[in-house]
């Protein structure tokens, strides 16, 4: 049966299980075995401006959950004593999705990608039209190839391999065993599964054991109650254990949690151009319109064969892959086991006798960049000259003199939550980490990666990063809103702080000669707009080094939702402002009616504001930025089982 077939069967069965009359169900029971699940339908349309609607999304889920209590009081089916464990239950989610995208192939185009206009004062898509009007010499003649076709700008441009790959996603997304033991006061859960700390929404600070897949829908899989994060958190291979402590001194409810992940970590899943949710802009490793990988530096691999035979880019050489095997936000130089790959995390919990409850927490796993920190994903060769008759070697193999790194970092943090109820009635909530080693791109080190006309990879500095949140709950009465029920009130405010940032014009520094970078001595930018083939920096038609990383960056939510009819309608209305980067903003809204106890109609809409207009922004959390003219609406059905 082929993909396509299959993938139409699915949609008809969804569509058939969901229209079905009935009544109510709940969780099916058998004897200590619970299954569960639902079929979910989610159409996205996105609206970039007036005038303008893009079909980008029909994925349609399916989940199933399974609980089996296999061991209780002891006894394995009520029958069989078992030594050490109390108790124990087996937990299984899979999630099989179909997104039929891939099959319909809406010819949407982002004609600008997140620099602009900054090829030559033209868009990514007119600078790829003109491109091939351009004559090459060729065989001692000049040829002219035809430009760019708009579909090779779109979904068109993938091959049925690669679109076969991302219309299907099976997973087990968890599968793991808690097990109590008898005489310790100690859990364990083991297998695959999801660890979540902290309390922050939808943001990334404690809420770090799993990396996030940002291929989907960016981070917008928002807001709660509807749904949140536990889609695109990828689930580890992991152990975690819990021993209660007990009351110590005049704390309660203190416990010592800990995980271990033996090897089984993937950096935070990020995709490109054209796909719809992808990071706005072409890989910059392998497109043909402004990548890195083709003419400039790796013209040097057409000594051993590695040259473009066809098109607007004909007889230029390419590099075929990064230094030591690695890939660009799948694997660096390391093996995936538990000696080379291992991630850890530990924290104390406990309840003062005020009612404070706290949290100290301590992480060492290696970097994911999924917080919105503007890290350095490659790292090059150093400029020495040594490097340099390796960087030559390495290009004549086609072979890109940089690798995609990983680090480990070293992660402290806090957490807290008061219930204040004789004078505000509001529950305040706090978070806060220190991030040592975080790699960052610094134009004031030089790397074998360098030239007026070629793409130019900085160095990379470590630097350390204080971030944090505080945020409030509250149920409020607002009569005129309802008469029944309470407003649920909840607002974030989140800082990030660059440690011991250097002052420095980037773009100056970049220019200046080695001496003069020494006597700099470090100067940050983001990864978002380096130099390319196509944007050299050198001209104001082709800017690049824009993108200085800021010594703080901040961004608040406020959102509110309440009950209507019973429960059955959940209307929930927020916003999230970015004061730093032009005043950006995220207001959304989202509606929940439940048709009946089994089937859930969801609609909601985002849109992405920035009041001064499209500028070129590079800004942490991504509102003005990654996100200008994404805005969108969502209609979602879900039938549960």
């Amino acid at each position: 049966m082929s993909n396509r077939r299959l993938g139409q069967i699915l949609v008809a069965a969804l569509a058939s299980l969901i229209l079905v009359p009935g009544s109510g169900r709940a969780t099916q029971k058998f004897g200590p075995v619970q299954l569960s699940g639902n079929l979910q339908t989610q159409n996205l349309i996105r609206h970039p401006d007036q005038g303008t609607y893009e079909y980008i999304q029909n994925r349609n889920t399916t989940h199933i959950q399974l609980q089996y209590n296999w061991l209780e009081g002891g006894k394995f089916y009520n029958k069989y004593e078992i030594p050490f464990i109390e108790r124990s239950t087996l937990f299984l989610v899979y999630r099989g999705v179909y997104d039929s995208i891939y099959d319909v192939k809406p010819g949407f185009i982002e004609k600008e990608d997140i620099h602009r206009k900054a090829y030559g004062g033209l868009s990514l898509y007119d600078f790829a039209k003109a491109k091939g009007g351009v004559p090459r010499f060729v065989n001692g003649q000049f040829v002219s190839y035809p430009s760019f076709a708009r579909n090779q700008l779109t979904l068109n441009s993938l091959s049925r391999e690669a679109r076969d790959a991302l219309r299907f996603d099976n997973q087990l997304r968890e599968f793991y065993v808690d097990l109590k033991f008898r005489t310790l006061p100690l859990s364990v859960r083991a297998g695959r599964q999801q660890i979540v700390w902290g309390e922050t929404d939808n943001f990334r600070m404690l809420d770090r054991a799993n990396p996030l897949d940002l291929t989907w829908h960016f981070v917008w899989e928002i807001p709660p109650p509807s749904y949140g994060w536990d889609e695109i958190r990828r689930p580890l291979w992991m152990f975690k254990f819990l021993y209660d402590l007990g009351d110590i001194w005049k704390l309660s409810q203190n416990f010592l949690e800990w995980y271990w992940n033996p090897g089984d970590w993937y950096p935070a899943k990020q995709t490109f151009l054209p796909r719809p949710w992808g990071l706005p802009i072409l890989n910059p490793l392998t497109n043909q319109v402004d990548g890195a990988f083709i003419g400039a530096l790796c013209n040097a691999a057409k000594a051993s064969g590695h040259r473009i035979n066809s098109g607007p880019n004909v007889d230029l050489g390419f590099c075929t892959t990064l230094m030591d095997n690695t890939r660009l936000f799948e694997q660096g130089d390391y093996a995936r086991n538990p000696l080379d790959n291992s991630q850890v995390g530990i924290r104390y919990h406990g309840i003062a006798p005020f009612g404070l409850e706290f949290t100290l927490n301590y992480f060492y796993q290696r970097w994911s960049g999924d917080d919105g920190t503007d890290y350095a994903p490659l790292r090059a060769l150093p400029n020495t000259p040594e490097n340099g008759r390796r960087a030559v070697k390495l290009l004549q193999q086609g072979i890109f003199p940089a690798e995609f790194i990983a680090p480990y970092v070293h992660t402290l943090g806090m957490s807290a939550n008061y219930s204040e109820e004789q004078y505000t009635q509001t529950v305040f909530r706090a978070e806060t980490i220190y991030d040592v080693g975080i790699p960052f791109f610094d134009v004031a080190k030089e790397t074998v990666v360098r030239g007026v006309n070629s793409p130019v990879i900085p160095g990379v500095t470590k630097k350390n990063m204080w971030k944090g949140m505080i945020a409030f709950d509250r149920p409020t009465w607002i009569k005129r809103l309802n008469k029944k029920s309470t407003v649920f009130l909840t607002g974030q405010f989140f800082w990030h702080y660059l440690v011991n940032n250097p002052g420095c014009e980037a773009s100056l520094v970049a220019n200046l000669g080695t001496k003069g970078k020494r006597r700099v001595g470090s100067c940050l930018v983001g990864g978002l707009d380096l130099p390319s083939t196509a944007r050299t920096g050198t001209t104001p038609e082709s800017p690049a080094y824009r993108d200085k990383i800021r010594d703080w960056e901040t961004i608040f939510t406020l959102a509110g939702f309440t009950f209507y009819r019973g429960g059955s309608i959940i209307p929930v209305l927020g916003i999230a402002v970015d004061p730093m980067n032009q005043f950006s903003m995220l207001p959304f809204w989202d509606v929940d009616y439940v048709l009946r106890d089994d089937m859930v109609v969801n609609v909601g809409q985002h849109y992405f504001v920035n009041p001064r207009g499209k500028q070129d922004l590079f800004a942490t959390w991504g509102l003005p930025g990654l996100s200008s003219g994404r805005s969108e609406t969502t209609v979602r059905l879900t039938f549960q089982f």
